[in-house]
């Protein structure tokens, strides 16, 4: 795997996306399944992609 770098930016939006996925799944949440559920993102999502899908989950739950 190439070495790739990301700004604090797109580590919080990976995260996001990451939490957001197993609240919403059948797994406990703690740190394996976090890192479980983190891990494949950067294959899934480029950065851009991250950052506005994780604009777009964070806008959603304040209008809860």
């Amino acid at each position: 795997m190439k070495n790739r770098l990301y700004n604090w930016k797109q580590v919080i939006s990976y995260s996001i996306i990451a939490l957001h996925n197993l609240l919403n799944s059948a797994n406990d949440v703690n740190l394996k399944n976090m890192k479980m559920f983190i891990e494949p993102l950067q294959e899934l999502h480029t950065k851009e992609e991250a950052e506005k899908y994780a604009e777009k989950l964070l806008s959603k739950e304040n209008k809860k």
